[in-house]
């Protein structure tokens, strides 16, 4: 079960196919396996990063380190697909996770620190989650050569913190995410487990259960559907799904550890998610009732329910279909009611959105609205649920409420067709009041976001200083990087204004606009170093802020908003986790397409560069705009730690490559044009004016030019190859290259196959192999892709058919097929296994 690679040479003569295949063996799928030189496997076998979770009071940190990447054992380990859903039916958990193998506590003022000892039988912990209020939280730790998980607590007592066991006598069940919850008062733990006297193992498998039947009754409404994968079949899958996901929920006391059932859930139920009403008596669950082959489970049939904890009491609020006639358009929705949640300052109240045009944007809005928000409250003794009262009413599509603890609450609409965005405040009166809008391309003039905080039980709230006031974080974009930064905004007066509280260092040279500054004044002292806001404490001035550099990693640092006092506290001393990355030189370039459109690229100097031209490795991702301006607008900053994820081409800069890395593709359709109704001659003027740009540097060797990417950048790199003698080679990793397997939309096109045919055929690259063949330069081509990917439309069947094409016309290429991976690789030997291809691929132009 090795790699499965096929090539094919392009030679004078004639054509040789080689195949190498799959191995059955377990000493003959190690063999299988290639790795790279010793310096690619270091750089793609760093440390990873550890996870930072903040307790509920922000005064402890708790700091957990997993091992850097699994092995193919892992993956191959048996997975259920089912449904939309990718899990391990032994352990009863989403396949494939990592479990931490430390678990350190460390107070955020003193950085006093405290090792837990995990569990003796512990094989690594994971789903760490804190109580609303108290210094406790909960996690499971995965039993050693065991199918189990168990569930444990661990609290401060006497300035130290003590674990123990959680007794539930029960599996508990993660298939659809963690199992278990705190009630918002913090009195009780919500713990989905598999049902007492459960049958251990799913239903045989049949023979046959007979023809699957799909029917389209006669009238019936258009039901459009995108490529979804791993999509019930049959009644036998229907019957798995009953079997992993039937699961009832058990509250746990959380000072006596006593475990009750909730009434409601006995027998088993399929949940798709709960939440404890602000009060803590009350549940709000959603239940699959109907199942569907034609849509995953998040648009099941379901009802919607409020659950009396500690009663049997049930509250019926909807009983809604299978969800699948919501139109391509991606300024459409469902036309049932959706997005039900509790309202955090209230009791008992259920939120929820309808479409009042039906759901499709092509309909005239109702009254001038197409949504709108209701509330429906429940009484808490006679349990009856009142009609809904409308909050607010849109013109566009809603996406969002956030409320602050006054009850006010922050309403976010979107149009879609040309990519606006508003924001309300709306009154506990209903009265609302426009904040902003605006186009969420333009990142220059981006204000930033409501900022959230945990609040009053346990639910977040955005941050309100005073009553007439809120605080933004946002990410600062700018013409000389992001530079993120924290605002308070006033709406107390007819005219909103901000004040600037924080923002990240200004970097050594570039020109600064000093209304965005703190104080309104140009900084004095400026450093090339990238901060972010990782969060403002309760008392408001103190905050938490990561820092890195291009050499120095990200670390995290407690300070001050205001006032004399600039002392810092180091939280954090991370050290670099990739040292051979040293002395590489990163510059955030900008340069023009030939229309005009400003473009930008992250560009990397290998360590101790002579000032020769070097070959050069091209990486990108095209994106769709509908506005020229913010599609040539800097993104990111050049001073960021210099790393390299495995899916980076910055590795290749220590053997010598000039990398542009995250070159501009903006594919723009401004007005009533659609960005891909000229996808090829964008791209193709994106590539070409990257090219030029480091040609003209003198630092690019236009012969030994290559371009890859993954998923949409494969799909890219086949184009480039098809349409241009720029590249040598190519790398295309998990792409999609036959955009008819796809036909209703893909990636930001929500036409369908029928409404731009000729779209959808000259987007194909399968449809351009015959041109590829003819270019004056053909470049060769490395196709990688995951056996088992997961990814609606990148299925492995798109390089499979693909390459058959590129061997039909004699191209150079190759197509490795990585067993048991998805549409992103872990395992350690495929990534090993990954670069050592990209490094063979790519060896004949190292410097």
């Amino acid at each position: 079960d090795g790699c499965r690679t096929t090539t094919v040479h392009s030679l004078a003569a004639f054509r040789l196919q080689h195949i190498i295949r799959p191995f059955s063996s377990q000493s003959s799928m190690s063999s299988s396996y290639k790795e790279p030189s010793d310096v690619l496997k270091r750089l793609f076998l760093p440390p990873k990063d550890p996870s930072l979770t903040l307790s509920s009071d922000y005064e402890w940190l708790v700091i957990t380190q997993e091992p850097p990447l699994p092995s193919i054992e892992m993956l191959a380990k048996p997975e259920e697909k089912l449904a939309g859903i990718r899990f391990d039916p032994a352990l009863f958990t989403p396949s494939r996770l990592d479990y931490a193998t430390s678990l350190v506590l460390q107070h955020m003022a003193t950085g006093e620190k405290q090792t837990i000892d995990l569990p003796t039988n512990s094989e690594g912990v994971r789903y760490i989650r804190f109580h609303p209020s108290k210094p406790y939280f909960v996690f499971s730790s995965k039993v050693r050569n065991e199918l189990l998980l168990e569930l444990y607590k661990c609290e401060l007592v006497g300035g130290r913190w003590c674990s123990q066991k959680i007794p539930l006598n029960r599996r508990m069940n993660f298939v659809f995410g963690c199992a278990y919850q705190f009630t918002s008062d913090g009195n009780n733990l919500l713990v989905k487990a598999i049902p007492g006297n459960w049958p251990t193992e799913p239903p045989e498998e049949p023979v046959s259960t007979g023809p699957a039947i799909q029917a389209v009754a006669k009238d019936a409404r258009k039901a459009p559907g995108r490529t979804y994968q791993d999509l019930l079949k049959n009644e036998y899958d229907e019957a798995k799904l009953k079997h992993f996901l039937t699961t009832e929920v058990l509250c746990v006391d959380t000072r006596s550890l006593d475990a009750n059932l909730v009434k409601q859930s006995a027998g088993g139920r399929i949940i798709q998610s709960l939440q404890s009403s602000p009060c803590g008596q009350f549940v709000l669950a959603q239940l699959t009732t109907q199942f569907s082959y034609s849509v995953p489970i998040r648009r099941f049939g379901k009802d919607v329910q409020i659950w009396g904890l500690g009663s049997d009491s049930t509250v019926e609020v909807a009983s809604l279909p299978v969800d699948d006639e919501i139109p391509l358009s991606y300024d459409a929705c469902s036309r049932h009611p959706r997005s039900f949640h509790f309202h955090p300052v209230e009791d008992h109240t259920i939120v929820f959105a309808k479409a009042v045009d039906g759901g499709q944007s092509l309909n005239e809005p109702f009254e001038g609205e197409r949504d709108a928000l209701y509330r429906r409250a429940l009484d808490g003794s006679s349990l009856k649920l009142a009609d809904a009262v409308k909050m607010v009413g849109l013109d566009w599509r809603y996406a969002n409420i956030d409320f602050c603890e006054s009850g006010m609450g922050i309403v976010e609409e979107y149009r879609w067709n040309d990519r606006m965005e508003r924001k309300w405040i709306l009154d506990t009166d209903g009265t609302k009041r426009l904040l902003w809008e605006r186009s969420w391309e333009d990142r220059y003039t981006a204000p930033g976001e409501p900022m959230t905080r945990r609040g009053a039980r346990g639910r977040y709230f955005v941050v309100q200083p005073t009553p007439t006031s809120i605080y933004l974080e946002g990410s600062g974009a700018s013409p000389v990087g992001d530079r993120p930064f924290l605002d308070r905004l006033d709406f107390g007066a007819e005219e909103i204004k901000t004040t600037r509280l924080w923002r990240c260092t200004a970097p050594v040279d570039g020109d600064l606009d000093a209304s965005k500054e703190v104080n309104g004044v140009v900084p004095s002292e400026r450093k090339d170093i990238c901060e972010t806001l990782v969060c403002l404490l309760p008392d408001n001035v103190s905050i938490m802020i990561s820092r890195e550099s291009k050499t120095t990693p990200r670390n995290y640092f407690l300070s001050k908003l205001s006032g004399e006092d600039k002392s810092e506290v180091q939280v954090t001393e991370f050290e670099h986790p990739q040292p051979d990355l040293l002395g590489i030189t990163k510059e955030l370039v900008q340069y023009k397409r030939d229309d005009g459109v400003e473009l930008t690229a992250n560009l990397y100097l290998p360590a101790n560069y002579g000032g020769t031209a070097r070959p050069t490795l091209f990486w990108a991702y095209p994106r769709e705009f509908k506005d020229a301006k913010a599609a040539g607008q800097v993104k990111g900053s050049k001073h960021r730690f210099v790393s390299a994820h495995w899916a980076s081409p910055v590795h290749w800069a220590a053997k010598g490559w000039v990398i542009m890395d995250d070159f501009s593709l903006p594919i723009v359709g401004e007005g009533d044009a659609q960005p891909n109704d000229t996808f090829i001659e964008q791209v193709v003027s994106g590539a070409t004016a990257a090219v030029n740009y480091v040609t003209s540097r003198g630092v690019c060797d236009p012969s030994r030019c290559a371009v890859g990417g993954h998923s949409y950048g494969s799909f890219m790199t086949a184009h480039l190859l098809s349409h241009t003698s720029l590249f040598a080679a190519g790398i295309g990793r998990s792409g999609a290259f036959n955009r008819t397997l796809t036909p209703m939309s893909f990636q930001s096109e929500d036409r369908s196959i029928w409404d731009a045919q000729d779209i959808y055929i000259t987007m194909s690259p399968l449809m351009h192999v015959k041109k590829y063949s003819l270019q004056e330069k053909v470049g060769k081509l490395l196709l990688i892709h995951g056996e088992a990917d997961e990814n609606s439309g990148t299925y492995p069947m798109q390089s499979e058919r693909y390459f058959s094409a590129l061997k039909a016309f004699g191209i150079e290429s190759r197509l490795v097929i990585l067993p048991h991976e998805r549409h992103s690789y872990r395992a350690k030997e495929s990534i090993l296994h990954m670069a050592w291809e990209q490094e063979e691929w790519l060896k004949n132009f190292d410097p």
